[in-house]
């Protein structure tokens, strides 16, 4: 069985199963999947089932139809693949895959070991989320704590010889 999943909220959880009949998605009432969405077209594209394979096709939408982040004018669709309609978003799921495309898929599958440690990659400056320190502050703020560290020292040694002088 061939679905396609909801996954934006305009259309979050909904199953809609792909049969015999063309599923149609588009902003107008008269689609399968009626969505009201200014991104998405009146008639956006069409999801059939041709023998074994589902076929996504762009029914020339304004703003397009992606497949895993790639716009398509036709496209056939393989499990856990993500469709963009406008911004509207949907995971396609299928048990039934054919055994041919089931070993193509897994011929494909490539493990890579690294040769090596893994290294830092010279872009990469900090995780943090505030960007990286300023390397040019450095000298100031040192300077700031070793002058307010002398003044503390300063006071606290003021104020015991005040402490230990007075009668």
């Amino acid at each position: 069985m061939a679905v396609i999943i909801g996954m934006s909220a305009d259309v979050k959880g909904q199953t809609h199963e792909i049969g015999a009949e063309a599923l149609t998605i588009g902003r107008s009432s008269d689609n399968t999947i009626a969505i009201n969405n200014s991104t998405v077209s009146g008639h956006h594209c069409s999801i059939t089932r041709e023998g074994d394979s589902v076929i996504l096709r762009d029914l020339g939408s304004t703003n397009g139809t992606r497949v895993n982040s790639q716009e398509v004018k036709e496209a056939t669709l393989k499990p856990k693949d993500l469709v963009q309609v406008g911004s509207v978003e949907f995971l396609f799921n299928s048990q039934d895959i054919p055994l041919s495309e089931a070993e193509a898929i897994y011929n494909k599958t490539e493990i890579v070991e690294a040769a090596g440690p893994a290294v830092k990659p010279q872009s990469f400056n900090s995780i943090s989320p505030f960007g990286a320190r300023r390397r040019e502050n450095k000298n100031l703020w040192s300077l700031l704590i070793t002058v307010f560290g002398a003044l503390a020292v300063l006071v606290v040694g003021y104020y015991l010889y005040v402490l230990f002088t007075t009668p």
